[in-house]
């Protein structure tokens, strides 16, 4: 996925991932579940498994377009994304890295 279509239009670079971190790490994903890895569960346990797969493609190809961690937090609010890694003692890429992992290991 080129570099600029994701800067330009983080949704529909990664419509997968625009359901998935829109969808579950909205504003509120703090009243539901208190550990991000319990809400990356929940969308394994909820969604069909090419669903799943889908998302951990893109954010492997996300993760591996080497965005800035300013250009990263553009990035996740473009996609709806609510959640700020540095309360996990992780930036953007490392928690980004660490969903795809937990994504993959669940397939």
């Amino acid at each position: 996925m080129p570099r600029q279509d994701i800067l330009d239009d983080p949704g529909s670079a990664c419509p997968q991932l625009r359901q998935f971190l829109g969808g579950y790490f909205h504003e509120d994903w703090v009243a539901e579940r208190q550990r991000w890895e319990e809400i990356v569960d929940d969308f394994v346990a909820e969604s069909p498994r090419t669903t799943v797969m889908e998302c951990t493609e893109e954010l492997g190809e996300l993760v591996d377009v080497d965005l800035t961690d300013g250009e990263l937090a553009a990035v996740l609010e473009g996609l709806g994304c609510s959640v700020d890694p540095s309360a996990f003692g992780m930036q953007r890429n490392q928690w980004l890295a660490a969903v795809r992992r937990r994504l993959a290991a669940a397939l």
